[in-house]
């Protein structure tokens, strides 16, 4: 499997972690050890946030091109959609230089997903599905357990904060005036979570979380300046 090497990794990295943190989180380290390492990716791929943030401001420079190129075009979707894409291809702030963050997450969150499924690890037991967060182990889903007692109360709690973080980016998609439908996007991911083991939930989560503070304290701030 393509994966297999950085599991393997992963899974020792996840248990130094975990056994670096014991002393002060206790049963609770290795959920604290997936947050620190999302935090640490994350920070990692803050120059690639602010090189976002240029490109948005280039894009809303571009706005008044952009009108007139859809104007001219108003009868020819297509035809705009093809000229917009060749302006902001020319001018470097094509989409996949907004999306760099994004995809370049994708591998730590598959193989941290793949890491609290798969029931071997290089050949031997995989420990960390035993370790847990409030008595529910980090390779459970939602639905794996009872939706009684404390297995729920983990689950709605991280999802209800998910429900938070999601709404508060709605409401700043519709204050930058994005279109209705893109509304619903934030909520995307609390849909997913339910889907994905409780330590997925956890990177999740705290990358939602980075996002959010990244978005008030960078993104909005300074695209004012």
């Amino acid at each position: 499997m393509p994966f297999d090497l950085p599991i393997l990794y992963a899974h020792a990295a996840v248990e130094w972690g975990s056994a670096l943190l014991t002393p002060l989180a206790g049963s609770a380290a290795t959920a604290v050890a997936i947050v620190l390492a999302t935090l640490g990716v994350r920070l990692l791929l803050l120059p690639l946030t602010f090189r976002q943030i240029a490109v948005e401001r280039r894009r809303a420079a571009l706005a008044p091109r952009v009108q007139k190129l859809r104007d001219r075009h108003a009868d020819d979707p297509l035809r705009a959609l093809t000229e917009v894409s060749a302006l902001y291809r020319d001018e470097g702030v094509g989409t996949l230089t907004t999306m760099g963050p994004l995809v370049l997450q994708a591998p730590f969150f598959l193989t941290l997903f793949s890491l609290f499924r798969l029931p071997t690890v290089g050949g031997a037991p995989n420990g960390l599905l035993g370790h847990e967060l409030g008595g529910v182990p980090l390779g459970d889903h939602w639905l794996d357990g009872s939706l009684l007692g404390v297995h729920s109360v983990v689950f709605v709690v991280l999802f209800g904060l998910f429900l938070v973080l999601a709404t508060v980016g709605a409401r700043r998609l519709r204050r930058l005036g994005q279109p209705a439908w893109l509304g619903f996007a934030p909520y995307v991911s609390v849909v997913f979570a339910i889907t994905v083991p409780l330590a997925a939930v956890l990177y999740l989560l705290t990358s939602t979380l980075w996002t959010t503070l990244e978005n008030a304290v960078l993104r909005d701030r300074l695209r004012r300046t």
